[in-house]
């Protein structure tokens, strides 16, 4: 077993959900239910709730038959558990909390989920799983959790899946996870104002699922799989790629990346290394010694210099631990340095045969894992038919350019676990798809910026005639009819013009002409409405005419018959408020006098407020912050308006 206090969890957190969401309050407490599309019956599924008061830093567990909030506690721990290997548990008595609930036994199988910080919601199938609370804080605190390289742990052979999360002031955050292992198949839905929907999880049956890992990874890999229970586990916690720590024996695989590694050390110990970090900005360095050195060239780290003390091995970059996750000099920026090339090591996107190939685009998901050596259990995730929009969790930053099953929103309803997942189920058909514009599958000729429209996050930009995005992400048209497709647009040109469709252009949807907005981050809507048969498709834009950014694209059924590309264009006021400049030196600058209203600056590194006040005019002093990306809210006569700044 293991010690649990709050786990790394592999969503790089709350942080990145702040930079992408419309950044508005929690509503609190929430419904949460656990659906059962598994083979198992609600007698046989246990289910467990544990995780951290936020405002005071307790660990707790919620009881799922009364939602009661109890701090943790030894005195929970009343069940007698397996001795294996003479392991009698920390308490010395084989004893362990009694902290699970029978989902038959959860009052419509719904429990209310406080706010509460680094969450776990833990199912069990056919008995429950065994913790042991050492108590809410101090030291020893928190619990023990489920160790598959411990052989004497008390958990072994019990089928579990998780969900981790976050509920607090800034809403929910959530996700599954195949980070570790995968045990069977889970599914997460959740629902907030404003009609927000989405889901993220496996779309195929248990036995569907561990048939096609089997056939898709090679020998290497094929040892993650264990027949007997058809558990996938993760690779870094299998024998064959175990490196001799911890009591393991050396496996055939533990050097499995070093070659690939190896070449990224030697070649950037004499040629630049130049990549694109999405939103963090471009980066520029090289191997000094053998400490790799990022210099930030744009975006929020300008002159800041990121750091990885060493060349990882294969566990480090599995898992993203080690030399992977390691504070050094700028502590802030190195964790970002160093998740970034995780990612890029997993992902196999770093440039190993071009001579000085000059700056590299690590979030052109169309490359993730076509050379090896490359994490084949992460790909697996990803592909199609797999997990719903190819999202998945496959290894700790599996989040970098947005491909992690992460689930948020500022105003959060309910949520909905599927223990069993989406294969073979009916789930709940969204009333609108919301694709957000740099989500693409693959592109051509595009670029991502940071936009500073209502709701914060990236767009596209950049563009040319001829370029174009596609978006395998399996939209379901439930009924044939009129659909109406909107378009979150900026443009600072006349006669730009974009088409959507398809499959890959087999079904043009028709031309939509883009206004002149004013600017660049001057935001308009404009729509389309089109005839679309009943069906699954994946869907794409063509830049007709240059140029135009785009933010978002939302697809909504209507209840009207149309022609089939047929454009009624209508526009939407663009946000009233600016601001300005951005990069900041000192003084940020907005264009809307909000005299009397609540001004709140985020850290967008730690998800601190930094700065709170009443605004007197329209602008406010920002020389004393750090250097780096910040959120400004504001606040009056009940509405809140977020903007994203970076300061110099």
């Amino acid at each position: 077993m293991r010690n649990f206090k709050l786990k790394k969890i592999p969503f790089i957190t709350v942080l990145l959900f702040m930079l992408l969401s419309n950044f508005m309050y929690g509503q609190g407490p929430i419904p949460f239910t656990i659906s059962n599309t598994s083979t198992f019956n609600d007698n046989e599924l246990y289910v467990a709730i544990v995780g951290i008061d936020y405002t005071t830093g307790n660990h707790v567990w919620v009881n799922a038959k009364t939602s009661q909030v109890l701090p943790m506690s030894s005195s929970y721990n009343t069940v007698t558990g397996p001795t294996i290997g003479g392991n009698t548990g920390p308490g010395q008595n084989s004893k362990y909390a009694n902290c699970f609930t029978k989902l038959s036994e959860i009052p419509n199988k719904t429990f209310t989920l406080p706010q509460i910080a680094g969450c776990r919601v833990f199912i069990a199938k056919g008995q429950q799983l065994y913790f042991y609370f050492f108590g809410a804080n101090g030291a020893p605190s928190g619990y023990t959790s489920p160790n598959p390289l411990n052989v004497t742990d008390p958990n072994q052979g019990i089928l579990y899946e998780i969900i981790e999360l976050t509920n607090n002031q800034y809403g929910f955050f959530g996700n599954p996870s195949r980070v570790d292992s995968y045990k069977y198949p889970m599914g997460l839905e959740l629902f907030g104002a404003n009609g927000y929907q989405k889901r993220v999880g496996e779309l195929k049956k248990h036995a569907d699922i561990v048939a096609a890992f089997k056939a898709n990874v090679p020998s290497q890999f094929q040892g993650c799989v264990n027949d007997a229970t058809g558990e996938i586990t993760a690779p870094s916690k299998t024998p064959a790629f175990a490196d001799g720590t911890g009591g393991t024996t050396v496996g055939a695989q533990a050097n499995y990346l070093k070659p690939y590694i190896d070449a990224i050390w030697n070649k950037y110990k004499t040629e630049d290394l130049i990549f694109y970090a999405g939103d963090a900005g471009v980066f520029k360095g090289r191997v000094i010694g053998e400490q790799l050195e990022m210099v930030g060239q744009s975006g929020g780290f300008i002159g800041r210099t990121g750091r990885v003390q060493y060349r990882p091995s294969t566990q480090e970059a599995l898992e993203g631990k080690g030399v992977l996750d390691r504070r050094l000099v700028d502590g802030d920026l190195d964790l970002v340095i160093q998740a970034q090339l995780t990612a890029a090591i997993n992902r196999h996107v770093v440039n190993v045969t071009t001579p000085n190939p000059g700056q590299q685009n690590w979030y052109d998901a169309s490359k993730f894992y076509q050379v090896n050596p490359t994490n084949h259990y992460s790909k697996f995730w990803h592909l199609p038919g797999i997990s719903v929009d190819n999202l998945a969790y496959g290894f700790a930053y599996d989040d970098v350019a947005d491909q992690s099953p992460s689930l948020h929103t500022t105003q959060p309803t309910k949520v909905i676990a599927v223990f069993g997942g989406y294969g073979g189920s009916t789930p709940t058909t969204p009333s609108s798809i919301l694709i957000q514009a740099e989500n693409y599958s693959s592109m051509s000729g595009i670029q991502v910026e940071a936009t500073t429209d209502t709701d914060g996050g990236s767009n596209v930009g950049y563009t040319d005639t001829g370029d174009w995005m596609a978006y395998n992400n399996n939209i379901n048209f439930p009924t044939t009819g009129a659909y109406l497709i909107e378009y979150r647009v900026a443009s600072a040109v006349n006669g730009a013009k974009i088409s959507s469709d398809l499959n890959a252009g087999t079904i043009p949807l028709g031309n939509v002409t883009i206004p002149n907005t004013g600017g660049w981050q001057n935001w308009q809507t404009v729509s389309q409405t089109v005839n679309v048969n009943a069906g699954t498709y994946n869907f794409g834009i063509y830049i007709q005419s240059s140029g135009v950014n785009i933010n978002w694209i939302k697809i909504t059924k209507t209840g009207a018959t149309a022609r089939v590309a047929s454009i009624d264009t209508k526009t939407e006021e663009p946000s009233s408020l600016i601001i300005y400049p951005s990069p900041v030196e000192n003084t940020l600058f907005y264009t809307t006098d909000l005299a009397g209203g609540d001004v709140s600056i985020i850290d967008s590194q730690t998800g601190t407020a930094v700065s709170g006040q009443k605004s007197t005019d329209n602008s406010i002093n920002v020389s004393h912050l750090k250097s780096g990306i910040y959120l400004i809210i504001f606040e009056k006569d009940g509405k809140k308006i977020v903007k994203r700044f970076i300061k110099k």
